[in-house]
């Protein structure tokens, strides 16, 4: 059972901020989503999760549209992490962990539910937070139980199950960022369909399948990231001269930027006369 979508098109006014987007996200793969700001990057991640309905075309889970499945069946099997959570209630740590196990409650939350909450939280390294408040937390601390949530959510199961995150690694530091798509790879293993909108183009070649790559709403490229993150595409994508080198350590591309072989500038040439 795959999750596809075809000729996904949001039209708002004359403007277009996604036009014409096919993609596949297959059962135990990662699939990375890379851009620049304003590319389309979440508004593809919220048509992909029902979140936002496209002006043309249409998302499937199996054969089925995702206007088809009822909303408590696709949440046992599909994810969502947002880019940023507006919960402002005193809940704590542990409160906002076990909403991701409402789909599969019948009734009230049984040793199982609490078990996969505490074992959520173990991975995400959250565990030392299970009885702070939610809004004392930091940014990036929020943004680990907010993972732990979503993982909850579909940690068991036999049917395929989909996680869809939106820049997971926003507001974490160099150790989480790393531990947030190690345990990406781990649930893709699992045989979790990962799609992940990020920014960082190296975390996308170490640990991503696939790269997507978007500007102005529209598909550049799509492959390996040895396909995909090459210096002529990059250029064309983020205006930015790189070069790309085979890593030393993985089977992957290590991107590096060259900010200093960009053409001067007007402004720069006045300060040097």
């Amino acid at each position: 059972m795959t999750l596809f979508a075809e000729g996904l098109t949001v039209q708002i006014g004359d403007k277009s901020l996604i036009e014409n987007i096919a993609l596949t996200l297959t059962p135990g793969e990662i699939l990375a989503v890379v851009g620049p700001n304003g590319a389309g990057k979440s508004t593809l991640l919220k048509v992909l999760a029902g979140e936002m309905q496209p002006s043309q075309g249409q998302v499937y889970v199996g054969n089925r549209s995702i206007a088809g499945w009822r909303k408590r069946d696709l949440a046992r099997i599909r994810a969502v992490l947002p880019q940023a959570s507006t919960l402002t209630f005193g809940f704590l740590a542990q409160e906002v962990v076990l909403m991701g196990r409402t789909p599969h409650l019948s009734g009230g939350e049984s040793r199982e539910d609490h078990a996969i909450v505490a074992d959520a939280m173990h991975m995400t390294r959250t565990d030392h937070l299970i009885d702070r408040v939610y809004t004392t937390l930091s940014g990036g601390e929020r943004q680990r139980v907010q993972l732990a949530r979503v993982l909850a959510q579909i940690w068991e199961g036999e049917a395929p199950r989909y996680l869809l995150l939106d820049e997971p690694t926003n507001n974490l530091d160099l150790s989480h960022q790393h531990g947030t798509l190690t345990i990406a790879r781990q649930f893709a293993e699992r045989g979790v369909g990962v799609l992940t909108v990020l920014h960082d183009l190296n975390l996308a070649a170490q640990y991503a399948d696939r790269v997507l790559v978007l500007k102005n709403g529209q598909v550049l490229a799509e492959g390996t990231p040895l396909s995909v993150l090459t210096p002529d595409i990059i250029q064309q994508t983020f205006d930015l001269p790189v070069m790309v080198q085979p890593h030393p350590c993985y089977n992957c591309p290590l991107i590096i930027p060259m900010p200093h072989f960009v053409a001067e500038t007007p402004m720069n040439q006045e300060k040097v006369s």
